[in-house]
Protein backbone atom coordinates (compact mmCIF):
# COMPACT_ATOMS: atom_id res chain seq x y z
CA UNK A 1 0.00 0.00 0.00
CA UNK A 2 0.94 3.37 -1.02
CA UNK A 3 1.97 6.14 1.91
CA UNK A 4 0.77 9.35 0.90
CA UNK A 5 2.52 11.50 3.60
CA UNK A 6 4.10 11.35 7.16
CA UNK A 7 3.02 10.16 10.42
CA UNK A 8 2.72 12.84 13.33
CA UNK A 9 5.19 11.14 15.08
CA UNK A 10 7.35 11.11 12.07
CA UNK A 11 6.43 14.98 11.49
CA UNK A 12 7.48 15.43 15.57
CA UNK A 13 10.96 13.76 15.04
CA UNK A 14 11.56 16.06 12.07
CA UNK A 15 10.45 19.28 14.00
CA UNK A 16 12.45 18.20 16.84
CA UNK A 17 16.05 17.40 14.66
CA UNK A 18 15.64 20.85 13.27
CA UNK A 19 15.44 22.65 16.22
CA UNK A 20 18.28 20.50 17.62
CA UNK A 21 20.31 21.46 14.81
CA UNK A 22 19.19 25.47 14.73
CA UNK A 23 20.12 25.38 18.65
CA UNK A 24 23.47 23.92 17.59
CA UNK A 25 23.95 26.52 14.42
CA UNK A 26 22.64 29.48 16.01
CA UNK A 27 25.28 30.75 18.36
CA UNK A 28 28.30 29.37 16.42
CA UNK A 29 26.07 31.70 13.38
CA UNK A 30 26.16 34.83 15.71
CA UNK A 31 29.39 33.82 17.16
CA UNK A 32 30.81 34.69 13.24
CA UNK A 33 28.06 37.41 12.92
CA UNK A 34 29.70 39.16 15.90
CA UNK A 35 33.57 38.15 15.22
CA UNK A 36 33.06 39.93 11.89
CA UNK A 37 31.58 43.12 13.44
CA UNK A 38 34.53 43.30 15.84
CA UNK A 39 37.18 42.26 12.99
CA UNK A 40 35.38 45.56 11.58
CA UNK A 41 35.85 47.70 13.96
CA UNK A 42 39.19 47.27 14.63
CA UNK A 43 39.89 47.94 11.04
CA UNK A 44 37.99 51.20 11.75
CA UNK A 45 40.33 51.80 14.58
CA UNK A 46 43.25 51.42 12.94
CA UNK A 47 42.22 53.93 10.56
CA UNK A 48 41.83 56.25 13.21
CA UNK A 49 45.00 55.57 14.89
CA UNK A 50 46.98 56.15 11.72
CA UNK A 51 44.98 59.30 11.61
CA UNK A 52 45.32 60.33 14.78
CA UNK A 53 49.55 59.58 13.83
CA UNK A 54 49.25 61.90 10.95
CA UNK A 55 47.53 64.94 13.15
CA UNK A 56 50.37 64.69 16.17
CA UNK A 57 53.42 64.54 13.50
CA UNK A 58 51.98 68.16 11.94
CA UNK A 59 51.32 69.46 15.05
CA UNK A 60 53.54 67.73 17.54
CA UNK A 61 50.43 67.79 20.24
CA UNK A 62 47.46 65.66 20.30
CA UNK A 63 44.17 67.54 19.71
CA UNK A 64 42.56 69.58 22.60
CA UNK A 65 40.89 68.55 25.28
CA UNK A 66 37.43 69.34 25.84
CA UNK A 67 34.26 68.80 27.33
CA UNK A 68 31.72 66.24 25.57
CA UNK A 69 30.41 68.09 22.83
CA UNK A 70 27.26 67.83 21.41
CA UNK A 71 27.16 67.57 17.36
CA UNK A 72 30.32 67.23 17.58
CA UNK A 73 31.17 67.39 13.46
CA UNK A 74 29.11 70.62 13.33
CA UNK A 75 31.06 73.40 11.64
CA UNK A 76 29.68 75.20 14.74
CA UNK A 77 31.33 73.07 17.07
CA UNK A 78 34.54 73.64 19.47
CA UNK A 79 37.42 72.13 17.61
CA UNK A 80 37.25 68.50 19.05
CA UNK A 81 39.79 65.13 18.36
CA UNK A 82 37.09 63.79 15.94
CA UNK A 83 36.25 67.11 14.61
CA UNK A 84 40.34 67.99 14.15
CA UNK A 85 40.89 64.20 12.31
CA UNK A 86 37.91 64.23 9.59
CA UNK A 87 40.46 65.66 7.13
CA UNK A 88 43.02 62.45 8.48
CA UNK A 89 40.41 59.77 7.51
CA UNK A 90 38.95 61.36 3.40
CA UNK A 91 36.11 63.78 5.27
CA UNK A 92 37.13 67.19 3.76
CA UNK A 93 33.65 68.75 3.34
CA UNK A 94 31.99 69.34 5.84
CA UNK A 95 28.58 67.16 5.04
CA UNK A 96 30.93 64.18 4.20
CA UNK A 97 30.19 61.24 6.89
CA UNK A 98 32.90 59.21 8.42
CA UNK A 99 31.99 55.56 8.83
CA UNK A 100 35.41 54.73 10.38
CA UNK A 101 33.71 56.51 13.68
CA UNK A 102 31.14 54.22 14.00
CA UNK A 103 30.92 50.48 15.22
CA UNK A 104 28.91 48.02 12.92
CA UNK A 105 27.81 46.30 16.75
CA UNK A 106 26.62 49.85 18.20
CA UNK A 107 23.24 50.77 18.20
CA UNK A 108 21.46 54.20 17.66
CA UNK A 109 21.12 56.46 21.09
CA UNK A 110 17.15 55.99 21.37
CA UNK A 111 17.82 59.43 23.45
CA UNK A 112 16.30 62.03 20.45
CA UNK A 113 19.25 64.55 22.22
CA UNK A 114 22.10 62.04 21.71
CA UNK A 115 20.75 60.29 18.53
CA UNK A 116 23.27 60.69 15.84
CA UNK A 117 23.24 62.20 12.50
CA UNK A 118 24.52 61.56 9.51
CA UNK A 119 27.60 63.39 10.06
CA UNK A 120 28.33 63.18 13.74
CA UNK A 121 27.78 59.57 14.36
CA UNK A 122 30.43 58.26 16.82
CA UNK A 123 30.50 55.25 19.89
CA UNK A 124 33.75 56.55 20.69
CA UNK A 125 34.85 57.93 23.85
CA UNK A 126 38.20 60.24 24.13
CA UNK A 127 40.55 60.09 27.34
CA UNK A 128 41.22 63.89 27.90
CA UNK A 129 43.95 63.33 30.35
CA UNK A 130 46.08 62.60 26.81
CA UNK A 131 44.51 65.71 25.43
CA UNK A 132 45.83 69.20 24.47
CA UNK A 133 49.92 67.78 25.25
CA UNK A 134 53.05 67.81 23.78
CA UNK A 135 53.57 64.26 22.10
CA UNK A 136 56.59 63.52 23.85
CA UNK A 137 54.90 64.45 27.41
CA UNK A 138 53.03 61.16 27.02
CA UNK A 139 55.27 58.10 28.62
CA UNK A 140 54.81 54.92 27.70
CA UNK A 141 52.62 56.01 24.37
CA UNK A 142 52.03 52.24 23.21
CA UNK A 143 50.14 51.36 27.14
CA UNK A 144 48.19 54.82 27.39
CA UNK A 145 44.34 54.59 25.92
CA UNK A 146 43.57 57.43 23.83
CA UNK A 147 39.87 56.16 22.74
CA UNK A 148 37.75 53.74 24.00
CA UNK A 149 34.28 52.29 22.53
CA UNK A 150 31.27 53.29 24.46
CA UNK A 151 27.38 52.20 24.27
CA UNK A 152 25.73 53.31 21.54
CA UNK A 153 26.01 55.81 18.17
CA UNK A 154 25.31 58.76 19.38
CA UNK A 155 25.77 62.83 17.97
CA UNK A 156 27.75 63.19 21.20
CA UNK A 157 31.44 63.02 21.59
CA UNK A 158 31.74 61.36 25.01
CA UNK A 159 34.94 62.33 27.19
CA UNK A 160 35.83 59.57 29.40
CA UNK A 161 37.99 59.50 31.70
CA UNK A 162 36.59 63.44 31.61
CA UNK A 163 38.09 66.48 34.17
CA UNK A 164 36.46 66.76 37.20
CA UNK A 165 36.91 70.76 36.46
CA UNK A 166 35.84 72.13 33.25
CA UNK A 167 36.87 75.76 33.37
CA UNK A 168 38.89 76.80 30.64
CA UNK A 169 42.42 76.90 32.04
CA UNK A 170 41.82 73.43 33.02
CA UNK A 171 40.74 72.60 29.75
CA UNK A 172 44.34 74.08 27.99
CA UNK A 173 46.65 72.64 30.78
CA UNK A 174 46.80 76.12 33.10
CA UNK A 175 44.98 74.78 36.08
CA UNK A 176 44.94 71.86 37.58
CA UNK A 177 42.23 68.80 37.79
CA UNK A 178 41.71 65.42 38.68
CA UNK A 179 39.45 63.10 35.85
CA UNK A 180 37.05 60.33 36.48
CA UNK A 181 34.90 58.14 35.01
CA UNK A 182 37.62 55.95 32.95
CA UNK A 183 34.90 53.08 33.20
CA UNK A 184 31.23 53.46 33.47
CA UNK A 185 29.56 51.04 35.44
CA UNK A 186 25.87 52.48 35.41
CA UNK A 187 22.02 52.28 34.22
CA UNK A 188 19.33 54.74 33.04
CA UNK A 189 18.96 55.56 36.35
CA UNK A 190 22.13 57.38 36.83
CA UNK A 191 22.18 58.94 33.61
CA UNK A 192 19.44 59.76 30.43
CA UNK A 193 22.30 58.35 27.86
CA UNK A 194 22.44 54.85 28.91
CA UNK A 195 19.39 52.79 28.21
CA UNK A 196 20.02 49.28 30.06
CA UNK A 197 17.84 49.18 33.39
CA UNK A 198 20.29 46.86 35.64
CA UNK A 199 23.83 48.26 36.13
CA UNK A 200 26.63 47.08 33.88
CA UNK A 201 29.73 48.00 32.34
CA UNK A 202 28.46 50.53 29.81
CA UNK A 203 32.46 51.12 27.94
CA UNK A 204 34.02 48.70 25.87
CA UNK A 205 31.86 46.26 26.40
CA UNK A 206 30.24 45.70 22.80
CA UNK A 207 32.57 42.37 21.72
CA UNK A 208 32.17 39.73 23.63
CA UNK A 209 32.64 41.37 27.07
CA UNK A 210 35.33 43.53 25.58
CA UNK A 211 36.24 46.43 23.38
CA UNK A 212 38.71 47.83 21.02
CA UNK A 213 41.20 50.47 22.14
CA UNK A 214 43.35 53.19 20.41
CA UNK A 215 46.62 53.76 21.99
CA UNK A 216 48.62 56.54 22.13
CA UNK A 217 51.42 55.40 19.96
CA UNK A 218 48.48 55.39 17.09
CA UNK A 219 48.05 51.30 17.41
CA UNK A 220 44.65 49.52 18.27
CA UNK A 221 44.44 46.23 20.67
CA UNK A 222 41.16 43.94 21.62
CA UNK A 223 40.88 44.07 25.41
CA UNK A 224 37.99 42.26 28.03
CA UNK A 225 36.73 45.44 29.84
CA UNK A 226 37.85 43.78 33.47
CA UNK A 227 41.37 43.58 31.81
CA UNK A 228 42.32 47.32 32.44
CA UNK A 229 42.95 49.80 35.23
CA UNK A 230 43.29 53.21 35.77
CA UNK A 231 46.96 53.58 34.72
CA UNK A 232 46.23 52.08 31.55
CA UNK A 233 44.83 55.92 31.01
CA UNK A 234 47.52 57.54 33.10
CA UNK A 235 45.21 57.80 36.05
CA UNK A 236 46.65 57.32 39.68
CA UNK A 237 45.19 57.22 43.02
CA UNK A 238 45.93 60.74 44.50
CA UNK A 239 47.11 59.17 47.70
CA UNK A 240 49.12 56.06 47.06
CA UNK A 241 49.91 57.20 43.49
CA UNK A 242 49.19 53.86 42.50
CA UNK A 243 47.08 52.69 39.64
CA UNK A 244 43.35 51.68 40.38
CA UNK A 245 42.55 48.31 39.58
CA UNK A 246 39.19 47.92 37.64
CA UNK A 247 35.85 47.43 39.99
CA UNK A 248 32.02 46.83 38.62
CA UNK A 249 30.82 49.56 41.40
CA UNK A 250 29.65 52.83 40.66
CA UNK A 251 32.10 54.26 43.68
CA UNK A 252 34.91 53.20 41.41
CA UNK A 253 33.28 54.72 38.13
CA UNK A 254 33.33 58.28 39.98
CA UNK A 255 36.46 57.94 42.02
CA UNK A 256 38.79 61.41 41.21
CA UNK A 257 41.98 60.12 40.70
CA UNK A 258 45.00 62.39 39.11
CA UNK A 259 46.95 62.67 36.30
CA UNK A 260 50.26 60.20 36.96
CA UNK A 261 51.97 62.54 34.32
Amino acid sequence: MCRKGFTLIELLVVIAVIALLMGILMPALNMARDQGRRASCMSNMRQVGVALMLYQNEFERTPPKTQAVFDYASPAARDNVLKLLRPFVCAEEPEEATPVYACPALRPNPNPAYAPTRVSRTGYLVNAVVMGRQVASIPSPGRIITIQEGWSLSNHLWVQPEPTIRTEAALEGRAYTRYQEWHMFASQSDHSSWFTKERREQTSNVHNKGGNFIFSDGHADYRKYWDRKSGDYGLVHPTTKNSVPYEPTRASTTMSLDAAF
